[in-house]
């Protein structure tokens, strides 16, 4: 997969706004401000259907606009693609493909896929654990439909069930309610978890493989589930759940309540890993999931890499683009890589600009 073509209309601080991508690398460079990050947004958009900055999508129409547009061309498995996203301050977002509206930004998922590295997804490495089921609930839903499917139907069913336990917490109804979608709540549930572990138990290995090649003397790893409960016992932990869960209000077990811990050098990340570390251990499991998407879904995605040098020295900087260059000879293709920096001497002493790889560049003032 790979972008050609972006065009912005009242996007940001873009008011129109024209790229063109090559196959291999593209680095854009400016000062903060002069709106580099906006351009990776813009292309996530067309990827997912969402923002990687925020959820709130009338923040992302220039004032003092009404409305924005973000078009962009594609090559998915080697049929083209053109996808446009609109957004207005009336009445939300509108999604195109190939001319035609979707019903929901689920028709994307999966089709064009991006890989983001960005200080906005630090917090996979530094959040509560909910934003770590977000970043691998993600990667397998573009990796697989199957995972998106089921992730969604749990979640209506659980939204449901949450709904039931706050009416009988409020006296509304009776606790027969809440126990009318136990069964369907535990089978879809079940289900989910299996997909779930089987992906992850990959994804360490693809993780294992990065950091090994990166450096063999640091351990990052993943804290996950040993086996995932039988049905049978977590049909049990529910029953046995549900005075607690009336009592605040929600479903305290299951597969969304994982918690997907790291460690880095036996140590909890998040609790006791220096700025170097939560930067570098962000970078690794980006390219463990660039692999694994690959991997498991059959397209290469694309790499946005925003100000991917800033908090890193000259030495990790280069071991990291070496790395990144060995993926691409393993792939048999480039990987389409598109670079922000506020200093284009970063990039040309990491390495990137040097070898073979194609490589074009664009400079934006505020």
């Amino acid at each position: 997969m790979s972008i050609h073509l972006l065009q912005l209309v009242s996007f940001r601080n873009h008011d129109i706004r024209e790229f063109t991508f090559i196959q291999g690398l593209t680095v854009i460079w400016g000062e903060n401000g002069s709106g580099k990050t906006a351009v990776l947004e813009a292309i996530h958009t067309l990827s997912s259907g969402k923002s990687f900055r925020t959820h709130k999508l009338r923040e992302m129409i220039k004032n003092p606009h009404e409305s924005l547009i973000i078009r962009g061309d594609f090559l998915s498995n080697k049929h083209p693609d053109k996808v446009a996203v609109e957004v207005k301050r009336s009445s939300g977002q509108k999604l195109k493909l190939n001319g035609n509206t979707l019903s929901s930004r689920k028709e994307l998922i999966g089709r064009n896929n991006v890989v983001v590295l960005s200080p906005e997804e630090q917090s996979i490495t530094k959040g509560a654990p909910i934003e770590r089921r977000k970043f691998f609930d993600k990667m397998f839903s573009v990796s697989s439909r199957n995972y998106v499917d089921t992730l969604q139907q749990y979640s209506r069913v659980l939204k449901q069930r949450n709904a039931a336990i706050s009416n009988v917490k409020e006296n509304k109804q009776q606790i027969e309610s809440v126990h009318s979608w136990d069964e369907k709540l535990t089978d879809i549930g079940h289900r989910l978890w299996d997909i779930r572990f089987n992906f992850m138990n990959k994804f360490k290995t693809d993780l294992k493989s990065i950091v090994g090649r990166y450096d063999n003397d640091i351990q990052f790893e993943i804290s996950y589930l040993d086996n995932i409960p039988s049905l049978d016992i977590y049909k049990t932990k529910i029953n046995k759940s549900q005075k607690k869960d009336i009592a605040l209000g929600r479903t305290t077990f299951g597969p969304h309540r994982d918690n997907i811990a790291l460690a880095w050098n036996k140590r909890d990340l998040r609790n006791f890993g220096s700025q170097g570390e939560h930067k570098l251990s962000l970078v690794l499991l980006k390219l463990a999931e660039l692999v694994f998407v690959r991997k498991n879904s059959g397209t290469h995605p694309t790499l946005l890499l925003d100000d991917l040098f800033a908090k890193l020295d000259l030495e990790r900087s280069k071991k990291i683009v070496t790395l990144l260059q060995t993926l691409e000879t393993e792939s048999g293709e480039p990987v389409q890589t598109i670079v922000t920096t506020t200093d284009l001497l970063n990039v040309e002493k990491s390495g990137l600009l040097s070898g073979a790889k194609k490589n074009k560049t664009y400079h934006l003032e505020r």
